[in-house]
């Protein structure tokens, strides 16, 4: 699996409690970003040569890698539903593990859909607030020991076609504050993907759709119990 983390070593408890609300400090804010969408689970048309569903995984995948990279992200995944969720791990990955909020917009305007157009703003925002709620300074350069890194672990697929897909990643989140403090914890993200110009492009991250359930600690029968298959990682990188 992806880098497991122990998410029960919070260290201090107070750093816990502000890390816990990472998942819906950027989640929340992008829901109005979803070019429309009430739901994580939209209402599909019916099936055209261009949304047909695929063939969905049935266990752990080992991820692809983008054909290139582009503004430190890779981009050119294959139109496959593995080439689907390799696309919504990297994305999320990137814009998960940023307290810039330049950065995270501009990782972005890379990654987003044609229709996603508000979505550079909206992740800057969602930065903006978990850094407020981390108790971190909203802006300019913090401290070079602080860090935020969040790593998908396991997925979901659902609503799979060739036109896009709704993935839900397990993610584990590793807060360092300025005084070396570390607080742990795992989230649920939906990330919406669709094919646009030749590529998975970012639609949207969060719906209105509730995944508490689904909630568990990465790598655990648990976790296997509530449907997470395994992310095996690629070596290397993209040219």
């Amino acid at each position: 699996m992806r880098n497991p983390i122990g998410t029960k070593r919070f260290l201090p408890a107070a750093l816990a409690a502000s890390s816990i609300l990472v998942a819906a400090l950027i989640v929340v804010p992008l829901i109005a970003s979803s070019h429309g969408r009430s739901s994580a689970n939209p209402a599909r048309n019916s099936p055209t040569p261009s949304n047909l569903p695929v063939p969905v995984p049935s266990g752990a995948i080992t991820l692809v890698q983008g054909a290139r990279l582009a503004d430190g992200i890779q981009i050119g995944y294959p139109h496959t539903a593995v080439g689907a969720v390799s696309a919504a791990v990297e994305y999320l990955d990137a814009v998960a593990s940023t307290l810039d909020p330049d950065y995270a917009a501009s990782v972005v305007r890379v990654a987003a859909a044609p229709a996603a157009s508000a979505l550079p703003a909206a992740l800057a925002q969602s930065t903006v607030t978990l850094r407020s709620d981390l108790q971190l300074p909203t802006s300019g350069p913090l401290a070079s020991t602080v860090s935020f890194e969040t790593t998908a672990e396991m997925y979901q697929l659902r609503d799979a076609t060739s036109a896009e897909a709704l993935v839900l990643l397990l993610t584990s989140s590793t807060f360092v504050n300025a005084h070396g403090g570390i607080a742990q914890t795992t989230g649920v993200f939906p990330v919406h993907v669709e094919w646009a110009g030749g590529d998975w492009k970012l639609a949207a991250i969060g719906g209105a759709g509730n995944y508490s359930s689904l909630e568990a600690t990465p790598d655990t029968q648990t976790a296997v119990d509530r449907g997470w298959l395994g992310l095996v990682a690629t070596t290397g990188g993209a040219p």
